[in-house]
């Protein structure tokens, strides 16, 4: 279970706080009584980027491979009217 400490408990005592969450956990730092910010050990922390990663390109290929599946079926003309209407998007973003 994570610590919790306010955040002017952290500013009196940061060190300690680092050597905590290397040695007990996760702390949660909380300002007026509202989660705010997490000290989690470096490891942990390179794990959960890790596993972000590896969800965003599961997903990604998930993406992909429906907006194939959906572009197969599509004729010539209706791949030029999308690639127009990008192009038009693109350049509307530009303004």
């Amino acid at each position: 279970m994570p610590v919790r400490l306010k955040s002017s408990q952290l500013q009196q005592s940061f060190g300690e706080a680092i050597d905590r969450a290397r040695m007990e956990g996760d702390i949660i730092v909380e300002r007026y009584g509202t989660p705010s910010v997490a000290i989690v050990e470096y490891r942990r922390y390179q794990r959960l980027i890790k596993a972000e990663q590896e969800l965003l390109r599961a997903r990604l290929q998930q993406a992909s491979a429906a907006a194939s599946a959906r572009a197969a079926h599509l004729t010539e003309e209706e791949i030029d009217a999308l690639i127009e209407r990008a192009r038009d998007e693109v350049h509307q973003g530009d303004s």
